[in-house]
């Protein structure tokens, strides 16, 4: 209580040492200023406050943005497909969302974005740049008219995972602060062909076994609804195949399309989650977009340091 009174009387412009009488303010400027000292008192209450929670905060009025401080045991995985409903002209994403998009990741704050339905590696890169500093990207250039592109905000090694049906899938070898190491992987499954999307599943998921590693990701587009696949079709085989040695990492958070279909997936397969929440974010579509953005938040175990050597 002593050290508030000070710090109070000294906001106000009044010595606490003074004796009674002597340091007080003309009575005039007394409500004034005693009024300047609380609003100045609960300014410093408020950034204290926003320390200790360590939230993340958007103004959108001053477009000042506070992050959380990072957490090392703590990857955050966001997948969207930013193209637009399927007509006649052209359904790729467009050029005039890419600065939405870049305030939904940045809003958000995921660590790894996988994106669906680019154009090229030149539309990739005025998104990256829309994100600042600190964000890389990559999209492998293959024979279909839209691709699947991996963006990150972590130390991170671009690696194509080719399949024999032309499509490319970008991956990556994500290194977290925690020292765990993902093999990461954006997708985009064949939006036709049942055969050919658990081709391209199988192949890969064995491109990412190959990387060494004892944590995975895929995430991305799909492209089949287990809640509508017979199970007699290649979609549940596909289904049954995926989670035969990865988790659904959103199993239950909902549809993630305007036609209310489940189509975007995050599967991981790791010894270390020890926590697991999804959600789709269904008021993020603009411009006759069509999906909406699913994010997923893994909490991993702490990693144990490697003991120091004595020298002996």
């Amino acid at each position: 209580m002593v050290l508030y009174s000070v710090a109070v009387t000294e906001a106000a412009g009044v010595d606490p040492q003074a004796g009674p009488g002597e340091g007080l303010p003309a009575p005039r400027s007394v409500a004034r200023e005693t009024a300047r000292a609380l609003l100045w008192v609960l300014a410093l209450a408020a950034v204290a406050a926003l320390s200790v929670a360590g939230v993340v905060t958007i103004d959108r009025v001053l477009g000042v943005t506070v992050l959380e401080p990072e957490q090392p045991h703590l990857l955050r995985v966001m997948t969207w497909n930013i193209g637009k409903v399927y007509l006649q002209r052209e359904s790729r994403a467009s050029d005039s969302d890419l600065g939405h998009v870049a305030e939904t990741i940045l809003e958000l704050n995921p660590h790894l974005v996988a994106l669906q339905e680019l154009r090229d590696r030149a539309q990739l890169g005025r998104l990256v740049a829309a994100l600042g500093p600190g964000w890389r990207g990559m999209l492998p250039e293959d024979v279909y008219d839209r691709r699947a592109a991996l963006v990150v905000r972590l130390p991170s090694q671009f690696i194509p995972l080719v399949t024999s049906t032309g499509r490319v899938a970008q991956g990556a070898l994500v290194r977290l602060p925690s020292g765990q190491s993902f093999a990461a992987a954006s997708v985009h499954l064949d939006a036709f062909d049942a055969k050919r999307r658990l081709v391209q599943a199988e192949e890969i998921l064995a491109g990412l076994q190959r990387l060494e590693t004892d944590h995975l990701l895929i995430a991305g587009d799909f492209n089949f609804d287990t809640a509508v696949a017979a199970r007699s079709s290649p979609d549940h085989d596909l289904y049954r195949f995926l989670t035969r040695e990865l988790t659904d990492a959103a199993k239950d958070s909902g549809p993630t399309t305007i036609m209310s279909h489940r189509l975007d997936y995050v599967f991981f397969h790791s010894h270390d989650v020890r926590e697991v929440r999804g959600r789709v974010l269904q008021d993020r579509r603009i411009n006759i977009m069509d999906h909406d953005p699913l994010l997923v938040e893994l909490t991993l175990a702490r990693v144990a340091p490697k003991p120091a050597r004595t020298g002996r």
